[in-house]
Order: C-alpha cells, then structure tokens, then sequence
C-alpha cells in the first residue's frame, strides 16, 4: 500500500517465488494517484525517466503513465484515492531483484523498492 502523504509504499522489499503465481493487493489510502509498475533487474531508472516524459506526450494520462518499453514486466493501472486493486502474475523464473516504482511523473525516484525473486527451496 502507499503511504499517505508521503509518496512512499508501506513495504521497501518483499519476496516471491521464481515461476510462481504471485497476488499483489495494493491499496492506496493515499490523496493523490499511484500505480504499481514491476521492471527489469536494473531499469528502474529507464523506466521512471520514460514515464516521466509521458508527462508531457498528449497520450501519457491514457497510458495510465505506464511506459510501453520492455523493461516494463507488470503493472497495475492508477490507483485512485481510497482505491484498492489487484496484480496477479507468474513470478520470473530468474532469480534476481526486480524493482517496483510508482510511474505517476515525479513519483519514481521516491516511491520505489524491490521484489526479490527467489528460487522456490529458498526460504522467503
């Protein structure tokens, strides 16, 4: 969930299964729209500076501020103020540190963390 007022999610890291089916309910209590967007290892960066440009591109806000790039694996769509969604996917079979940000513009380089995929004998 994001945190009000704060332009932050309340988890900084989770954990999931490679290959597994994973379920994010993210809620968003706070004032303004959030979105969830899931990246490649190492793209957090492109990814945010893309949707920031979308910013200014007459398509952004139908683009729900999401990139169409690759590095761009899932993603919700803007959340609304007091709106609760859900994200289902199939966790990467990769292991690795998959990034999450907000790509509302200006949001990214705060409101982030990281989804750690780990192999399934591996404790979470």
């Amino acid at each position: 969930r994001s945190i009000e007022n704060e332009m932050k999610y309340d988890l900084k890291t989770f954990s999931v299964e490679a290959g597994k089916r994973v379920e994010i309910i993210f809620e968003n209590p706070d004032f303004m729209q959030h979105n969830l967007v899931i990246t490649r290892p190492g793209a957090m960066e492109t990814v945010g500076r893309a949707a920031d440009k979308l910013a200014t591109d007459p398509r952004g806000a139908g683009m729900q501020y999401v990139p169409d790039i690759p590095e761009v694996l899932y993603h919700t769509r803007l959340v609304n103020p007091r709106e609760t969604v859900r994200l289902e996917f199939t966790a990467p079979e990769q292991p690795g540190d998959y990034p999450y940000v907000c790509t509302f513009p200006g949001h990214w380089s705060i409101m982030n963390g990281v989804m750690k995929v780990v192999k399934s004998n591996t404790a979470l």
